[in-house]
């Protein structure tokens, strides 16, 4: 049985990889970012449905 990850969620943890190297246009000085907020909020938000409903 694979596990495999809904697309969304992989493109969420590619969005982490590349901001961990380079800023995108909507960084800010401080180094805000919403795309990387919400790219972390997807996967919290899988992580909590995979803990309480499982994943085939």
């Amino acid at each position: 049985m694979t596990c495999e990850v809904p697309l969304l969620v992989e493109l969420a943890w590619r969005c982490l990889e590349c901001h961990r190297y380079e800023r995108c246009g909507k960084c800010t000085d401080s180094g805000f970012c919403p795309v990387v907020e919400a790219a972390r909020t997807r996967i919290r938000a899988w992580r909590r449905y995979r803990s309480v409903f499982g994943w085939r």
